[in-house]
Parts: structure tokens; sequence; C-alpha cells
């Protein structure tokens, strides 16, 4: 089999499965193209090619995606999907939410965009071998409401269908039974050929198994070590992080490490202030030190609201065997953890009250990069789907 993935960066939220695929395929059989050239700023931060010749800057066009037995696609390029649609050749097309805010579901109203968007629903009924693998559960329910208003579904147009899905790579995705709100027929066969997905990292030190028994991180005697990592922007909602932890450090030892710079710095080290020594501020490091940072703190937070398309962070934090809490709104909490370890954007109440409980530890399961490239390779695209 020849295989080739598609997308605009070289991402180490990418390359993980990239190696993988190359592990069991060979690199001759597996090619890895982006559209878009390496920064410096994103290259210093270890988001480059480490020279690996079965990468290849290129774009739609480039000539090995047509040729390949099954292509995975995360950029939305409906020209080359319908060309391979024709010759009965497999295309897997993923991404992150379609609806993020703030504009939302307005984009749909947008006429480019909802010719592109009208492209990709036909191949998904049309096309015995085109695939849809939302990026979270959040990304699926967009879809489904897309595939139910371009099926003539107007209920559609107001309310997502409600959707049950296996926590796995390549779960299955289904409406939840009694559900009439945007759930025609149409919309359950479009449905019905889509798998989750997400992103897959680099494997841990601290990676844990998939048991449901693996306890409360146990922290040590300076506290709870609290991190997060990331460029400041508001729709990560940093100031909920901050708001929760400084009001725990009133009568809990607690500490909450941040990494990272962004036009949010000021008014975040302002609100901290207001807590002391709890809450200290670092400038961002290296991939590759971001995980030495979380072997040596207890716990993460993902605070982001509905922007954050997946969260990667998150199973980088679970493969270094930390306890993670997140939001409902992120792609990757919503999908992987467990509801006990949710609360929503900006419920820094909500979240204070997780910190001072018992923080339950979950295992990182079949999210990796080497299960999610067995999926890939042993499902029988376009055959028993």
């Amino acid at each position: 089999m020849k295989f080739a993935f598609l997308t605009n960066i070289i991402s180490p939220h990418q390359m993980p499965l990239a190696r993988a695929l190359v592990g069991l395929l060979g690199a001759d059989n597996y090619r890895y193209v982006y559209t878009i050239a390496e920064d410096k700023e994103r290259a210093d931060l270890g988001w480059g090619n480490e020279g690996e010749d079965w990468c290849l800057h290129g774009d739609e066009n480039t000539a090995v995606l047509s040729e390949v037995d099954v292509l995975m696609s995360g950029v939305r390029a409906p020209n080359l999907f319908e060309k391979r649609a024709k010759e009965g050749k497999v295309t897997l097309y993923c991404s992150e939410r379609w609806f993020k805010p703030p504009i939302g579901f307005l984009r749909v109203f947008v006429p480019s965009y909802f010719k592109m968007a009208r492209r990709i629903v036909k191949l998904l009924n049309e096309s015995g071998n085109f695939y849809y693998l939302p990026m979270g559960v959040h990304a699926a329910r967009d879809m489904a409401r897309l595939c139910g208003l371009m099926n003539g579904d107007w209920k559609c147009l107001f309310k997502a269908p409600k959707l049950e899905f296996e926590r796995k790579p390549g779960g299955r995705i289904w409406i939840s039974d009694g559900v009439r709100e945007c759930g025609s027929e149409g919309v359950r066969e479009c449905v019905g050929k889509m798998r989750m997905w997400g992103y897959f990292v680099e494997e841990g030190r601290g990676m844990m198994s998939d048991s449901s028994e693996l306890g409360v991180k146990e922290c040590g005697s300076e506290g709870l070590k609290v991190l997060w990592v990331g460029r400041l922007l508001d729709w990560k909602r940093v100031d909920t992080i901050i708001k929760a932890v400084g009001e725990c450090s009133k009568s809990k030892k607690i500490t909450l490490d941040i990494y990272g710079l962004g036009p949010e710095e000021a008014k975040l080290k302002k609100l901290a202030a207001k807590y002391g020594d709890a809450i200290k501020f670092y400038p961002p490091v290296p991939i590759n030190e971001v995980r030495k940072l979380m072997r040596e703190h207890d716990v993460y937070v993902l605070s982001s609201n509905a922007y954050e398309g997946w969260g990667a962070v998150v199973s980088e934090a679970l493969e270094e065997g930390m306890a993670v809490i997140g939001t409902y709104e992120a792609g990757s909490s919503a999908t992987i953890l467990p509801e006990s370890n949710l609360f929503h954007a900006g419920d820094w109440r909500r979240l204070k009250e997780l910190l001072e409980g018992d923080v339950e530890r979950v295992g990182i399961g079949k999210w990796t990069a080497k299960s999610a490239a067995e999926v890939l390779l042993t499902q029988r695209w376009g055959k028993d789907f």
C-alpha cells in the first residue's frame, strides 16, 4: 500500500503518526506533503523537518497525491478529492471543527464556503471511497449538521444532532436513538462514514495504560503544581486558571507555572499579582522541554474555549503521567477525558472545585500514534466499512 498525507505545515502533533506509518509501510511507500514553508519562529520551537526524505514541500497538485492508494488530507482540496473519487481511490479527509467562534455557523452563509462544504458532503453521500475523520466530537457534530443542511434537513440549521461515539481513534460515531432534531436518514448515512480522530503525540516516559484504576495524582512536599504552556491569547482563557488557582491558594498549597508570551500577558500578570507568589510566569520553551516540565508538575489544565479545535497538549500531558483537567468546549478534552475531569470554559469556580478535590488520572488509552497508524492500515476502506 502507498499512503500520503497532505497538510499545511510540519507539525510535532502530526509527525509521530507519520513516523509510525513509515515504520509500518516503509519510507518508500509514505509521503508527507506540506503546503506552507517552515518559518523560523516555529522551527526554533521544534516545529520542523528533521531531514526525513519522505517529507515534501508541495500543494494539492503534487503528483504523488493523485497516485497513492490512500490519501489522508488535513487540507480542504475538493478538486483533488473528486478526482480521486472518480478513479475509485480512497481519500480520508480530517479536520478540526467547521464552525469555530466568533463567526460560528454563520460561515455556512458565505457563498464560497457553502459551495465548498456542499462538495465535501456530496462526496460523503455519493463516493464509496471518501470518508471524514473529525478531529474531536465537536468537528463531528459540525459535519453532521452540514450533512443535514445539504440533504435538506432544515432542522440542522438551528441545532446539531446529538452524537455518541467510541472513545478511540477510528471509533464509530452515530446519532443517538430517538433524536429527531437534525437526524434524517441522509444525516445518519453521512455520520456512518465518519470515524473519530485527533492528533497523536510522541510517546512519553510517563505513558500509562487505559486502566480506569490509575488513582489520584499525588503531589509532593511543594504542594499541587499546576502547569500551563502556550501563547497567551484571550480564547485560551488562562485567566480562568489564574483565578481558580489563586483562590485555591488561600486554603491549599498550590502553585501555577505559566510558560508563554502573547497579547494577554500584561493583563494576566496584573490579575496574578493579586495572589502573591502562587502564580509565576516564564518565557516559552521548545517542544522537547515542555515534556520535561510536564514530568515536574502534577496537573495540566486546558482552559480554552471552543476556538481550540483540538488541543494536543492534553495527549502530551497524559503521556507524561499528569492528571489532566479540560473544558467541554475544546476538542481533545471533550473527546478523551471523562466528564468528571471537565469544566466549561471561563467557569473558574468549577475549576477551583476540581483542583480542591482529588484530581483523577486517566490513561492515554488508544490515543497513540501507534494505535492510530494500525487503524489506518487495517481498516478495509471502501470494502467492509
